[in-house]
């Protein structure tokens, strides 16, 4: 590997100039896509390492040098003047790990809010809630959305609103809808 192994974004100045510059030198007079190319034959390995070296997956990193190769042809393609691409393609790797470890932090923090409660399965109760909840999969779709954001996940109708891209009165009649319509079904169910 030509670079060694980079473990952080500062890394990149210790790269070698020399290779660097040799990557500048073989780019002059050539087109875009055969400086790009060479590029990734050059220092492929080490984006790639350097990538798995910010936390992202196999699959990750090789999605990162990819498209960090894919952004640096298009910046040449439009004109943009890179005087140290190697450099270029290593910072734009270390954004795209830290906007996915960005991402996979939101989740984190939306994920609970948003999963089924954890229900205590034992006693008759359970078996009810079980029967609501298994109707309202039955529902349209934008009913079941909105019953679900607002009584599972104890969100308030604005932010249901927000989610479904909806105003908070179409939540309410949605999930007014919903229970409306839970109340007949269960009512036959109950009374056959």
């Amino acid at each position: 590997m030509r670079f060694g192994r980079l473990t952080h974004l500062s890394d990149v100045n210790s790269v070698p100039s020399s290779a660097i510059e040799d990557v500048v030198e073989w780019g002059a007079g050539r087109t875009d896509a055969e400086m790009v190319t060479n590029l990734q034959i050059d220092i492929g390995p080490a984006l790639y390492d350097f990538a798995r070296h910010q936390g992202l997956s196999d699959e990750q990193a090789a999605d990162a040098v990819q498209e960090s190769l894919l952004r640096l042809w298009r910046a040449l393609r439009r004109g943009m003047a890179i005087e140290r691409p190697a450099a270029w393609a290593f910072r734009t790797v270390y954004h795209l790990a830290m906007a996915d470890h960005r991402w996979r932090r939101q989740l984190a923090r939306l994920l609970p809010r948003i999963a089924p409660l954890q229900m205590d399965y034992a006693g008759p109760e359970a078996s009810d809630r079980l029967s609501v909840w298994a109707a309202v999969d039955h529902l349209p779709a934008r009913q079941r959305q909105a019953l679900y954001l607002h009584y599972a996940a104890d969100l308030p109708f604005d932010q249901v609103a927000e989610i479904l891209g909806i105003s908070a009165g179409a939540a309410r009649s949605h999930a007014s809808r919903g229970m409306a319509t839970l109340r007949a079904d269960l009512a036959k169910e109950m009374n056959p």
